[in-house]
């Protein structure tokens, strides 16, 4: 297996992960807020999944060779109007990525690839969606045990890949 692969399959795993533990939190959780002092812009579990669907997209086209966009996922719109369709869109932005990623060689990891934080080696960028997507499901896991849930709602493993 080469790194392409194995970080385009990590992509998927990390999406299939965040919508896992979205899943398990009750839907009028979802979009929930804590009511937390001296706390400032607070997201929903909803605006997370948001932000990673634009961040793969954001990715994938730097990758491709597309110029770093000015603004940061964090400060646009939730592109979707329902969970169903987030989920959907995760899934999907998270394929596109590991598609980009999978055409990738050996020569193309040594390049610098220009982001919105300046150059960074093609090595770090491949794995930029993958934390931010493990990053935002352990928020999910935070916001859970802040409204009760104390169950870690850990996926079945599955035999195959992704």
């Amino acid at each position: 297996m080469t790194v392409p692969q194995y970080m385009a399959d990590a992509t998927e795993r990390a999406a299939a992960f965040l919508t896992h533990f979205v899943e398990s939190t009750p839907p009028d959780k979802r979009d929930w807020l804590p009511a937390l002092d001296g706390a400032v812009d607070l997201r929903s579990m909803l605006d997370m999944i948001g932000e990673c669907i634009l961040a793969n997209h954001m990715f994938a086209s730097v990758l491709q060779g597309a110029p770093p966009p000015t603004a940061s996922p964090i400060e646009a719109p939730r592109p979707f109007e329902s969970w169903e369709d987030g989920k959907r869109q995760l899934a999907e932005s998270a394929k596109a990525l590991a598609d980009v990623i999978r055409t990738l060689t050996d020569a193309d990891l040594e390049k610098t690839i220009v982001t919105r934080r300046g150059p960074l080696p093609c090595t770090q960028v491949i794995e930029m969606a993958t934390r931010n997507m493990h990053y935002h499901t352990g928020q999910v896991n935070l916001l859970q045990l802040l409204y009760g849930d104390a169950v870690f709602h850990f996926p079945a493993p599955k035999t195959t890949a992704p």
